[in-house]
């Protein structure tokens, strides 16, 4: 028998067991790894766009500091921009590793691309109604902004989970049904 990698050894333990719960799982570990190249680029984008400068930062907090002070005083059309890109960024990553990884799809590529686009527009349209929501929700929780913005966010994230999993589960990211002999 070759050599099986970290992940096969999870799929074949806890996907025989318990599949469902195991996809549910790798979909949520494909989202955070996918939210990484977004910030990335959000904060690339920003310091590209001569919204954020850097100089001889002390430290990750002073950062995050400037970076959240960034967009106080910045340029809407610059922001609006970093954004789009690096959600597209983002949500290009997950589509990728939630069909390869998550689902294994072999659906239609085409057709699972052009459903996602969909229900990413969806979600995009929902967070910019959601968001303000919880936003004056947890800023009236939380006196520091800072905090509250970045709570604001985690929950801003979290709420699509409601409708992005059965979407990519059992629409986007489908198998083709298999012909019994």
């Amino acid at each position: 028998m070759g050599k099986e990698n970290f992940m096969t050894r999870l799929d074949n333990k806890l996907g025989a067991k318990h599949p469902e719960l195991w996809k549910l799982v790798k979909f949520f570990i494909a989202g955070g790894i996918s939210n990484i190249p977004e910030l990335g680029s959000y904060m690339l984008c920003l310091y590209l766009f001569g919204v954020m400068r850097i100089s001889r930062l002390p430290g990750f907090l002073a950062f995050m500091e400037r970076f959240v002070k960034a967009e106080e005083g910045s340029s809407l059309a610059a922001v609006v921009y970093a954004y789009m890109i690096s959600t597209a960024i983002g949500y290009t990553v997950a589509f990728i590793l939630n069909r390869k990884a998550t689902f294994k799809a072999d659906s239609n590529v085409a057709l699972s691309t052009l459903l996602y686009v969909i229900m990413v527009l969806f979600t995009i349209f929902a967070n910019g109604l959601i968001g303000p929501v919880i936003s004056d929700f947890v800023g009236g929780l939380i006196p520091a902004a800072a905090l509250a913005q970045i709570l604001s966010k985690l929950l801003g994230m979290a709420v699509p989970g409601l409708w992005t999993y059965p979407c990519n589960r059992f629409v986007i990211h489908r198998k083709r049904k298999s012909a019994s002999v």
